[in-house]
């Protein structure tokens, strides 16, 4: 059972990956191609201005997944790396508890958001249509990465790598600028 949950989560993370590469490269163009518009031909393109609203937020939301999913979330690990094991085991599980608990109250309140936002009505100007589309992006990220963190539980993983082997370890700093 937790094989099949851990293979689908990735599958569906290679899936969120290149949406977002293609959501990306979409809103380059429709960027671009909106600037054209109005510097060259001295028109805009309202609609397009909007739909790369649309497309920005879920290129944002789903890169938040995607840097969780690759761990290149800023991390200061500087009280976690003086604790011994036990310590630092009960540092990592408390982490994961938190962040589930975060991403659970993102993904209900988020919901909360785009439901009623349908029940309101609510279009865009110019493209009609439902300005929930817009927030959904933040429940449907918040879901994936809650998935991704229950799948770094299940496995046993950290969602902090170690120690970056470019910077020098902690107390090794001073001990540098003294021998230079």
């Amino acid at each position: 059972m937790r094989a099949a949950i851990v293979r689908s989560i990735t599958r569906i993370s290679t899936l969120v990956e290149w949406m977002t590469i293609l959501l990306t490269g979409a809103l380059v163009v429709l960027v671009s191609a909106n600037v054209v518009a109005r510097y060259l031909l001295q028109v805009g393109l309202i609609w397009a201005e909007e739909l790369s609203r649309l497309a920005f937020v879920w290129v944002v939301f789903f890169g938040a997944f995607v840097a969780l999913r690759k761990r290149s979330h800023l991390a200061i690990t500087f009280v976690t790396d003086h604790l011994p094991p036990r310590g630092r085991s009960a540092v990592r599980v408390g982490v994961i508890l938190l962040t589930l608990a975060f991403l659970g109250v993102v993904v209900w309140g988020g919901t909360r958001l785009v439901l009623q936002t349908v029940r309101f009505g609510r279009v865009t100007p110019m493209l009609g249509i439902s300005a929930a589309w817009g927030y959904l992006g933040v429940p449907v990220a918040a879901f994936l990465m809650f998935l991704e963190v229950l799948r770094v539980l299940l496995q046993g993983e950290d969602l902090v790598p170690d120690g970056d082997t470019t910077l020098p370890a902690p107390g090794r700093v001073a001990d540098q600028a003294r021998t230079e």
